[in-house]
């Protein structure tokens, strides 16, 4: 799994998320300049492209695009149900709302990590970076299939999951490993 390249940022603000005619609300955590973790329980598959609506204080509204990079659904407590999204297109009121971010906690301690302002890195820094993206392929979980014995559904799982206590997203029956087909 690849590294983030931004510093990330807790504040947990109400947004809005949608893609082609589906529309939901989330909590938008953990932001950066280059992305953002969602909670919520109506999360897209890695690889949809978002609109995304994050309403700041001072009633200030960010509009955001970006591409889900992962996404997690979970009974497992302790772990948070939502989405990783990648941003391809920032507006200012984000920006700015991040910039104030770095303020806040550069002076309430010091910290040595950038919080990954493009505009600041080298021309060589950036061709690199732009190379990289082209040639790097997507990080999607493998899947397997496991049909519910109750309902005859077939459920899609990532394969790191696999043991974590799954049931079926139709009937909430516990899933078999064994049978997957």
């Amino acid at each position: 799994m690849r590294r983030r390249q931004c510093q990330r940022y807790k504040k947990r603000l109400e947004t809005t998320f949608s893609s082609g005619n589906l529309s939901f609300r989330g909590i938008s955590s953990d932001l950066s300049a280059g992305g953002l973790f969602v909670r919520t329980q109506h999360g897209f598959v890695p690889g949809t492209i978002v609109d995304i609506e994050i309403f700041l204080p001072n009633d200030k509204v960010a509009r955001l695009k970006g591409i889900v990079r992962r996404a997690v659904k979970t009974t497992l407590p302790g772990v948070k149900n939502g989405m990783g999204i990648e941003l391809i297109e920032r507006d200012t009121n984000y920006l700015e709302f991040i910039k104030t971010m770095v303020n806040e906690q550069e002076t309430s301690s010091e910290k040595s990590e950038t919080p990954c302002d493009e505009n600041k890195r080298s021309p060589e820094d950036q061709v690199i970076q732009d190379e990289d993206k082209e040639t790097r392929q997507p990080e999607y979980p493998e899947f397997i299939l496991i049909t519910c014995e109750n309902c005859k559904v077939k459920n899609r799982v990532p394969s790191n999951k696999v043991g974590h206590g799954l049931r079926c997203g139709k009937c909430g029956v516990p899933l078999n490993i064994m049978d997957r087909g």
